[in-house]
């Protein structure tokens, strides 16, 4: 009987075993659906030349996410992948499909290669690891890359902070904590006298508390035939206990004609600080005043020579209620010199002009999922 009983449970046991492991395989072929809504309500302002302009309360998405990815094994340690990623204007209802992150490629032990629309390596520099607002008017982008875009080579040339169409990334394998990528845009855009392209590159290196980073970018004929335009940017960031120092510094160079140029270095200094389920925010981005021989600004930038300076600072709160739901709020004051014209990023205060200086204050909900 005993022995019966026994070869029973091994039955069992051998049983159980073969269904986790088909359940394992099975999961190696997985689609999955992910993203986060993240909204609040803001009153914004800006003071300075012509009277400024007045408080304005809105409510605001910050730029909500719904995406799709999946993995297929082929076998061999080979997996092909693809992401298609939409912006959910939460606010309005309104978004369209596939306008974010879309890709697909193949990843293995050589490293990993896809082609589609995405963030170049470049902004992968702090934004995501040294901001700790990411996204919405608090966050650095204000200042940091000259403004935020989606568009494909030559369009919107004053951003370096980009989203670039007809992209094609390789990224290498993790060598203890450093990953290498670099960035190919196609050059569909030629022209009888241009041949606008890009070029970006990123290193990382994580080990622990310990995170640093080098990103280069150039953008070739987004001006005018003959014109390169360089972005370089450095990341670093420290936790000690429960505060993580961030630290990002960059120099942006533009050729707005074959003959003149601008030059602009900014950086960004920020932490953060975890108490409980809370986490205090802040972070003070400063853009020196341009140089060079252009003879006019580029984006936020105003003209060399000119009082053309900024700076930023933003502080904020979150509290945790789980894993998924966070309530926080913020405030931000960025001060434009006379001639510098930045505006706050992903929600701008409409007819914003130079010399002007926005600020807002906010109160919202990020959930993911």
């Amino acid at each position: 009987m005993k022995q019966a009983i026994n070869q029973t449970m091994k039955g069992l046991i051998t049983a159980g075993l073969t269904s986790v492991a088909a359940s394992a395989a099975a999961q190696s072929d997985t689609v999955t659906m992910y993203g986060f809504l993240k909204v609040d309500a803001e009153s914004v302002w800006a003071g300075g030349a012509n009277s400024g302009i007045g408080r304005m309360g809105r409510i605001s998405n910050n730029l909500s996410v719904l995406g799709f990815k999946g993995v297929e094994d082929l076998g061999g340690g080979l997996q092909a992948f693809f992401q298609i990623e939409s912006n959910v204007g939460v606010d309005t209802g309104s978004g369209s499909f596939a306008d974010r992150n879309d890709n697909v490629g193949l990843r293995g032990s050589l490293g990993e290669i896809f082609a589609g629309q995405y963030e170049s390596p470049y902004r992968f520099v702090s934004v995501y690891a040294i901001d700790p607002f990411t996204a919405g008017i608090f966050a650095s982008n204000s200042i940091m890359g000259n403004g935020f875009t989606t568009a494909a080579n030559a369009q919107s040339p004053a951003s370096f902070d980009r989203r670039q169409k007809n992209l094609v990334q390789y990224s290498t394998p993790n060598f203890n904590g450093l990953i290498g990528r670099i960035a190919y845009a196609a050059r569909e855009e030629q022209t009888a006298t241009t041949n606008p392209g890009l070029i970006s590159g990123l290193l990382t290196y994580e080990n622990g508390p310990l995170y640093l980073a080098y990103g280069y970018e150039q953008h070739k004929d987004y001006f005018a035939a003959g014109t390169l335009d360089t972005g370089h940017k450095i990341g670093a960031a420290y936790s000690f206990g429960n505060t993580r120092v961030r630290f990002a510094w960059e120099r942006l160079r533009y050729e707005p004609t074959a003959s003149t140029n601008l030059r602009r270095d900014a950086y960004q200094l920020a932490l953060t600080h975890n108490i409980g389920s809370g986490q205090f925010r802040a972070s003070y981005v400063r853009a020196a005043r341009s140089k060079g021989n252009a003879t006019a600004g580029i984006g936020g930038i105003g003209k060399p020579g000119t009082a053309s300076g900024a700076q930023q600072f933003s502080i904020g709160y979150g509290y945790s209620l789980s894993k998924r739901t966070e309530l926080w709020g913020a405030f931000t004051k960025l001060n434009n010199e006379q001639t510098a014209s930045y505006n706050l990023s992903a929600n701008a205060i409409p007819g914003l002009s130079a010399g002007q200086s926005p600020a807002g204050l906010g109160i919202g909900i990020t959930h993911k999922f």
